[in-house]
């Protein structure tokens, strides 16, 4: 569905009308893209939203981002020193491009080029212990010394330890705030070096402080941007295990570091090798797997297609809607609260694969469904 032309850049009102359909109520990454496909642009789509958001089921019009709010949001990140960056955009992260959910938008303060070179997540829990630290130093300085970036999240523990020893040859700090935000405040001088030095990675609106939910949304950027994730400890319900998931998902490779049977920060990280993640003792175990992932992925450097003016969006065919209703009121009547893809459905229904895209990105505008990495539940 991410059938979207790569250009050098787009004009403000398009950036302006983006950022307003990024930012609407009830609209997901996911359809986000679709309607984009749907309709051809982010203006035809805030045009149509709230009518497609009717048929859906919701009785009242949908909330629009307003476009004096998108000004405002590109203002304040110029003047702190931040740039957005469209997934329409050569410059946007081509990993990233790759995933089933990527960001439609990205908001990013220091060294802008960090997001096409290769890269390697280096992640782990707050709590960890010394020695975890200590090779999480040790891993980073090595990946770094091997002109690898180093992605992580910014949080206490391992995550600062790895930003901290790779600031010289490039880290990317992925948050779930705001890119204004700093958090924890423990990390803030580490904030002040990362935007120098490094690069500050947020989807997030500018002045949003970090949300519970938005932690697990940040670990898929934080797989997406790699060719692989280092887990250095992780408890059986440790945050990192879904930055592990993540990179499965995203064909990404998952490194992880043994620890011993005794130690429950290790639970994780253990069970992750029994499950076919690499074990990983040194920076050779990573290495000897980077040929392989380069190879895989091709060249991540920055795109280089003609510019053109306008980008491009092929547009899907308005189906009956006779035909999208009868598709909707079966796939509300068949969902669940267990996760199903949209190719599951599209199987199931044996029907055009844009009626149930349509059928789906009304169902989430009516705040019926959700569609979260392709896969879409009843909405709770």
């Amino acid at each position: 569905m991410k059938n979207i032309t790569t250009v050098k850049s787009i004009s403000l009102q398009e950036k302006i009308n983006w950022i307003q359909l990024a930012r609407s109520e009830n609209i997901g990454k996911s359809t986000f893209f679709r309607l984009l496909n749907l309709f051809g642009s982010p203006k035809a789509a805030l045009e149509k939203i709230s009518e497609q958001a009717f048929q859906g089921g919701l009785g009242r019009a949908i909330k629009v981002y307003a476009e004096v709010e998108a000004e405002k949001e590109l203002n304040n990140s110029q003047k702190f020193g931040a740039e957005i960056i469209f997934f329409c955009e050569e410059k946007y992260p081509r990993l990233l491009r790759e995933i089933e959910d990527p960001a439609p938008l990205l908001t990013v303060k220091g060294k802008v080029d960090l997001l096409n070179k290769h890269s390697i997540a280096v992640v782990g829990p707050r709590n960890a212990s010394f020695n975890g630290i200590a090779f999480a130093k040790k891993i980073a300085a090595d990946l770094s010394t091997n002109n690898l970036v180093v992605v992580s999240g910014l949080a206490k523990g391992i995550d600062a330890a790895a930003h901290s020893v790779s600031l010289k040859n490039g880290t990317i700090g992925v948050i779930a705030g705001g890119i204004d935000h700093v958090y924890p405040i423990e990390n803030t001088e580490l904030y002040k070096k990362m935007y120098e030095q490094g690069l500050v990675v947020s989807e997030l609106p500018f002045g949003m402080p970090p949300k519970g939910g938005n932690f697990v949304q940040r670990n898929r950027i934080i797989s997406g941007l790699s060719l692989g994730v280092v887990v250095v400890e992780a408890g059986i319900r440790s945050g990192s295990l879904t930055t592990a998931n993540f990179a499965n998902e995203q064909n990404r490779e998952v490194f992880s570091v043994p620890g011993s049977p005794l130690d429950p920060r290790c639970f994780g990280t253990n069970r992750l090798i029994k499950q076919g993640a690499k074990l990983t003792e040194n920076i050779d175990d990573i290495l000897e797997e980077i040929v392989h992932l380069k190879a895989k992925f091709g060249d991540v450097g920055i795109f280089k297609e003609p510019e053109v003016e306008d980008f491009v969006i092929p547009v899907i065919k308005m189906p009956s809607d006779d035909d999208i209703k009868k598709v909707r009121q079966e796939i509300l009547s068949k969902l669940s609260f267990v996760p199903i893809s949209i190719e599951a459905i599209i199987q199931e229904l044996q029907v055009p694969p844009r009626v149930v895209n349509i059928a789906v990105i009304q169902l989430e505008l009516a705040d019926k469904a959700e569609v979260r990495f392709g896969k879409v539940t009843l909405k709770s």
